[in-house]
């Protein structure tokens, strides 16, 4: 159990180390917006029909994955903070998105792998937390935290071992926004490219997207009241 824990510390750092590197990229490029003023969906919309993509449509999202390719149903899905704004982070995530559609339009397999962890992971790490919480203050901690532990361990580290698929993806998209001569100086070609390589490191797992979509719905509720 000693070696489980280790290997989830081990995980979880590579985790946070990610996470926080690409949030902080994220937030200096939020400030600048691209001179053309194109929103996520049209750069998006842009891409596809570059590479001859017609069967992939894109919809704004609210759901537990608001930035997320689903190869099953062919659908770029963006949060509405990515849909519609023209800062070099919106873009960059929207392209992000993009590039694994191309991905999947070119037979790359490594991305069904990738997106079928992410989606079952973050599915299933909220009703594991839910169930987990009144089973501790029952007493059975000691059963089921390390089950816990043991699947977000795995998770990360399947994340980990993966990342080189999402590189991949900012790759290929790049290509094509270069193709399409979408930037007019070097600062914005730059400030969005960063930003997709951060993302492009920043490990997905189950329990800070279980979490951040319960601060999302928190949220709602909040402004909900308020008004």
């Amino acid at each position: 159990m000693q070696l489980v824990f280790l290997l989830f510390l081990i995980a979880v750092t590579g985790t946070m180390w990610g996470r926080t590197r690409f949030l902080k990229i994220y937030k200096q490029e939020a400030s600048h917006v691209l001179s053309t003023r194109t929103n996520g969906a049209e750069l998006v919309e842009t891409v596809l029909w570059k590479c001859g993509i017609k069967d992939v449509a894109v919809t704004k999202g609210h759901g537990l994955l608001p930035d997320f390719y689903d190869p099953d149903q062919r659908r770029i899905t963006l949060s509405p903070q990515h849909f519609n704004a023209s800062t070099y982070s919106a873009l960059a995530i929207a392209a992000l998105q993009a590039g694994k559609a191309i991905q999947h339009h070119q037979g790359h397999r490594p991305l069904l792998w990738r997106t079928a962890a992410i989606r079952w992971g973050a599915q299933l790490s909220l009703p594991m937390l839910l169930v987990a919480i009144p089973l501790v203050a029952l007493g059975m901690g000691k059963t089921i935290l390390p089950l816990l532990v043991l699947f977000w361990c795995l998770l990360a580290f399947w994340n980990l071992i993966t990342i080189p698929t999402e590189v991949d993806a900012g790759l290929r998209v790049c290509r094509v926004l270069e193709e399409l001569e979408l930037f007019r100086n070097l600062d914005e070609r730059i400030g969005v490219e960063r930003v997709i390589g951060a993302a492009s490191t920043a490990y997905i797992d189950g329990i800070s997207v279980a979490i951040s979509w319960l601060g999302r719905l928190l949220n709602s509720w909040k402004q909900a009241e308020a008004n």
